[in-house]
């Protein structure tokens, strides 16, 4: 069913996920030198600077790849269907959290932080959570109100 609209938000969803991973969500200055390192899911450009920190948004950010794409094909479940695209933006905006909450964790040699990009995209990706349970609940009414006619 991807000509339905929640199908191509859900799919959306999936691609940004697997962005995330790739691309750098923090640049950290750190006292020792005067570069600027890159973070992100698949390491960083630079010596590793973080302890394992990044593993909960990590594993939250993989969480919600594969409940996007199981959602997809939930589409005669539609009430399953609305209720996990709710919990992906529930996810997203918790990995949002995370990316912040982990900045106040610092070790010796970090100066300042800054974010890029990368540590927005789970913003926009629960936009689209919400947009496709939005669409998903339009369908819900649309068959009750056919099946009330009949």
């Amino acid at each position: 069913m991807i000509q339905r609209k929640q199908t191509l938000f859900l799919l959306a969803i999936t691609v940004l996920g697997i962005l995330l991973f790739f691309l750098p969500f923090q640049e950290t200055t750190l006292s020792n030198d005067l570069g600027i390192y890159k973070l992100s899911f698949m390491g960083g450009c630079g010596p590793a600077i973080y302890n394992g920190n990044d593993i909960y948004p990590k594993m939250l950010n993989f969480l919600v790849i594969i409940l996007s794409v199981l959602t997809i094909f939930l589409f005669k479940k539609r009430t399953l269907q609305y209720k996990l695209s709710n919990f992906l933006a529930l996810l997203n905006v918790f990995i949002t959290g995370l990316f912040f909450l982990l900045t106040y964790i610092k070790e010796e040699l970090i100066v300042e932080t800054h974010f890029t990009f990368g540590a927005f995209l789970p913003i926009i990706s629960a936009i689209f959570a919400l947009l496709a349970a939005h669409f998903i609940k339009k369908d819900e009414q649309l068959v009750r109100n056919s099946d009330r006619i009949r």
